[in-house]
């Protein structure tokens, strides 16, 4: 896991860069927001305290961004739906990976 999530922040910092240097802001803070929550979970895997702790991190701490996501749907504030979104579908492929899928 520790690699997979390595590499997740690596592929968004390289998407960052090169979005960047296009000129795509918006787009590159979109990576940035994903290395972000890939960061988090790395933390999370380091600290050893097994997969049952993961997994139940893997719940708790996408609980809140889902809270705000639908405070921000509530508000009409498509920023922060945007950005809410991103964060759980990086959460969504944390989880497929944890199930064995690629």
């Amino acid at each position: 896991m520790n690699t997979y999530l390595e590499r997740c922040i690596a592929q968004c910092k390289e998407k960052e860069a090169a979005l960047l240097a296009d000129g795509r802001g918006d787009e590159a803070v979109f990576e940035k927001i994903r290395a972000n929550v890939f960061g988090i979970f790395q933390t999370v895997w380091d600290t050893g305290r097994g997969e049952a702790f993961f997994r139940e991190k893997l719940t708790q701490i996408p609980a809140a961004w889902q809270a705000a996501l639908e405070k921000a749907r509530a508000h009409g504030d498509e920023k922060a739906v945007c950005l809410e979104t991103i964060k759980l579908e990086a959460v969504r492929e944390i989880e497929a990976r944890l199930e064995g899928q690629p």
